[in-house]
């Protein structure tokens, strides 16, 4: 479950910079648009790709646990 606790704080990490990085633009237009809008995008690609990964080990560890304990074939 180590895999599943490092992605959770990564995705929790990468929602809260994205959320601080529109908060700052929005006030101050620190960094050109067009970068921040990759920022984003990147950001959030990324967010998607470690919940794909969580979910999917979800799975395979629950079909696992059903096999050993002889419910599946």
């Amino acid at each position: 479950m180590q895999i599943n606790r490092t992605l959770l704080i990564s995705i929790i990490v990468m929602i809260v910079t994205a959320a601080f990085l529109c908060i700052l633009q929005l006030w101050t237009e620190m960094i050109p648009w067009d970068f921040f809008i990759k920022t984003l995008i990147t950001l959030g690609i990324l967010t998607v790709l470690a919940g794909l990964v969580m979910v999917v080990k979800a799975d395979l560890g629950a079909q696992k646990k059903l096999k050993d304990d002889n419910y599946l074939d």
